[in-house]
């Protein structure tokens, strides 16, 4: 049996912490009310890591960022249809510092850009895990 891809096993471990960001929004959706700006800052985040775990699983250096247009760059750089991300990394890439600091960030999100929110990082992993191939139970 042969040893597994440390690169791959590396990416492993960042798409499991996007799950768990991703986690973190699905059981924060369930309460009767939850905090708007923490949803949208872990879709950005599970974003973030299902892009570099990409870069990771494509043996691709990163830069440790958040900005995802950064990440898109090089994602782009391998796959040149993921540019397609680029409307929905455009919109969670605003909840990765500045909503985090009060005196940096204007009003709470609303339930619609919430939901946007989520439906971004979910097309993000979604497209991630069908350019690598992997199914559902791969996470």
């Amino acid at each position: 049996m042969s040893e597994p891809d440390p690169s791959q096993v590396l990416a492993q471990r960042w798409f499991q912490k996007a799950e768990n960001d991703l986690l973190n929004v699905e059981n924060n959706l369930k309460a009767e009310t939850y905090p708007a700006d923490t949803v949208c800052f872990h879709c950005q985040q599970a974003a973030e890591k299902y892009l570099q775990g990409f870069l990771a699983w494509q043996q691709m250096p990163f830069v440790k960022t958040h900005d995802l247009l950064e990440l898109l760059e090089q994602v782009t750089q391998i796959v040149a249809f993921a540019g397609k991300l680029s409307p929905n990394l455009h919109l969670l890439d605003q909840y990765a510092v500045e909503i985090r600091y009060p005196q940096e960030y204007g009003e709470m999100p609303d339930e619609e850009e919430v939901q946007a929110t989520v439906e971004s990082a979910n097309a993000v992993r979604a497209w991630v895990r069908h350019a690598l191939g992997l199914e559902e139970s791969d996470a």
